[in-house]
């Protein structure tokens, strides 16, 4: 999973990424965001990160299983927290989807990332090592967001720190005869202690596949707007603009109704970017602008087919 959303971290998983990016293409987009920004860093192709929909069993997780050749783990302690996303999400070429389960709302909450063993897909953000744990006989590392900005305080933080910046527990299951292991990364946001984050680890066990496989949305299409022109894309597919800072750039669309703009930026758990998603078969031009630079236009024609 070359993702990079901070759900996968290669090594020790510290990697200088701070917002769960979701990956795609994962060619080394610097993520401009502030030294403790917890979650997974969601890379370019997050953007479209639509809960996937499954076509019937009722349960997400089983379903996932149904399409994927490494372990799907559920959980069976969530803290009282309702599932509030479940998404597969695309990974590098080649690879197998991730998922990304958020239990919870915007200000305290849990986030569940899987990945096929041995595969980044997902960075996690900046963060301290601080233990080994041990989850069901499995080897785990602990890791706490505190900011390395700040010495003093980055020295002395602790697991009980935990529960005041967030932090996250990582760890890979083994392979099974039929299975490829899984890493799996257990993350708790605003007032979520080490023991919460321990217990809810520890209650994750496999799940069988359903046979009814969830059903997967188009892979985006990803562009840089400063020198692209024209675009062409299939009802449903999504338009990604591979920028820097997201939440800087916005759109309008002449034509109504042939594709949405979908602003991009901090939503909370991981940092979508910016993109367009095609409605109707026709064509529009789109004007899209950086608010650094607002006098400066990029214009696209993009062309929507059945």
């Amino acid at each position: 999973m070359a993702i990079v959303a901070r759900a996968y971290a290669q090594g020790n998983r510290a990697a200088p990424v701070n917002k769960p990016r979701v990956l795609m293409n994962l060619t080394g987009m610097p993520a401009k965001l502030s030294p403790v920004k917890k979650v997974i860093s969601v890379l370019l192709a997050l953007l479209v990160m639509a809960p996937a929909s499954a076509m019937g069993s009722g349960d997400k997780f089983s379903d996932a299983q149904t399409g994927l050749t490494y372990t799907v783990n559920k959980p069976s302690n969530t803290l009282g927290l309702r599932a509030t996303k479940f998404s597969l999400l695309t990974c590098q070429p080649g690879e197998e989807e991730w998922i990304y389960v958020k239990y919870g709302g915007t200000a305290r909450y849990l986030e569940i990332m899987q990945t096929m063993a041995g595969v980044k897909c997902s960075d996690p953000g900046i963060s301290k090592y601080l233990r080994v744990a041990s989850i069901n006989g499995l080897s785990a590392k602990v890791y706490v967001y505190c900011d390395p900005m700040k010495a003093a305080s980055y020295s002395k933080c602790g697991v009980e720190d935990i529960a005041r910046v967030g932090g996250y527990i990582i760890f890979t299951t083994k392979d099974t005869k039929t299975l490829k292991g899984t890493q799996i990364q257990v993350q708790g946001i605003g007032g979520i202690t080490y023991a919460q984050l321990l217990t809810v680890a520890k209650s994750l066990k496999s799940v069988k596949a359903s046979g009814n496989p969830i059903a997967r949305v188009l892979p985006p299409v990803m562009i840089d707007p400063t020198t692209t022109t024209d675009v062409s894309v299939r009802v449903g597919n999504s338009i990604v603009l591979t920028v820097t800072e997201p939440a800087k750039w916005s759109a309008e669309v002449l034509t109504d109704g042939v594709v949405s703009f979908i602003p991009g930026g901090d939503q909370g758990g991981y940092i979508t970017n910016p993109a367009f998603k095609a409605l109707i078969a026709g064509a529009t031009t789109v004007k899209v602008v950086n608010s650094d630079d607002p006098s400066k236009i990029y214009q696209i024609e993009i062309t929507v087919n059945q």
